[in-house]
């Protein structure tokens, strides 16, 4: 019974640690890059980011959808980023970015975006460079 306790404590304990990591603690944070997700089959997606002012950026994504259809969804807006986080809203949809160093989460509420049917633009997306992305190429 305690060693149950205790291996459950420790678990909620590792996903509190997790999933509080994505955020961040700084203003200082850039989060200027290009971030990607790929998972075969089941579709790929590219988060585009780009430093305006301090406080602004041009925030991009595309995503691809897998077979049958591969429909697709984009859109770029200005969007304010403070301590790693933007949201976009939109009539019905909203859709949040979670950054941090190493990757940005994604969350879309609502199914309105104008996307592709289907399409979603959840998950975790990889930082692949820090560079400056060309925003005008979405791929």
């Amino acid at each position: 019974m305690i060693k149950s306790f205790l291996s459950s404590t420790i678990l909620c304990a590792c996903v509190l640690v997790l999933s509080s990591s994505f955020q961040l603690e700084t203003n200082d944070f850039n989060p200027t890059g290009t971030y990607e997700f790929d998972h075969g089959d089941n579709g790929n997606g590219i988060v585009k980011v780009k430093n305006i002012s301090k406080d602004k950026f041009n925030v991009s994504i595309f995503v691809v959808g897998g077979p049958p259809s591969h429909n697709m969804g984009e859109f770029m807006e200005e969007l304010k980023i403070k301590n790693g986080i933007a949201n976009y809203k939109s009539g019905d949809c909203q859709i949040k970015f979670i950054f941090n160093a190493k990757a940005v989460k994604v969350i879309q509420s609502g199914f309105d975006c104008g996307f592709g049917a289907g399409i979603a633009v959840n998950g975790y997306y990889k930082k692949t460079s820090s560079k400056v992305p060309n925003m005008e190429d979405p791929y």
